[in-house]
């Protein structure tokens, strides 16, 4: 990528993996000052690198216990869906929202208090894609061994 160098990539490795870490130990691993680490921050911000913040909550505190991945067909997968698409990921069950390659475009990942809601969820996408969406495979997650930010201590 124009514009980074390798401190910023040793930074955004280190953030992505310890995201609450102070701009003074970041600047110690990577030799560099506080006010440089957020100059560097800054740009990164910029350009794109660093996308966002966010706490990662487990969603068992929020008393959903039902993981889901939704595999959708879609008729039409092109730019004009897109629209559509962000409401979807706007939607408060959802955790993440992918397009990908293969005959199931959309994987849509959420979070629910019970299979009823799994099932409402299910009408929703049904109602907000209409004769677009061909079919929704939904797959209940039984148990996590690795997320990307999750850590084992």
């Amino acid at each position: 990528m124009p514009g980074i160098d390798e401190r910023d990539r040793e930074m955004l490795r280190i953030l992505r993996e310890e995201g609450r870490i102070t701009l003074t130990e970041l600047g110690r691993r990577i030799g560099l000052s506080p006010a440089s680490v957020r100059n560097r921050l800054d740009k990164l911000e910029r350009l794109g690198a660093i996308r966002g913040y966010s706490a990662v909550v487990d969603p068992a505190f929020l008393d959903e216990y039902v993981s889901v991945f939704f595999e959708l067909t879609l008729a039409i997968d092109d730019h004009t869906v897109d629209p559509i698409l962000r409401k979807v990921a706007e939607m408060g069950e959802v955790e993440s929202l992918y397009r990908r390659s293969g005959e199931r475009q959309i994987l849509v990942k959420a979070h629910f208090h019970d299979t009823d809601e799994v099932k409402a969820f299910a009408g929703k996408l049904k109602r907000i894609l209409g004769r677009n969406l061909e079919r929704v495979e939904a797959t209940l997650i039984i148990d996590t061994f690795k997320e990307c930010w999750i850590q084992e201590k």
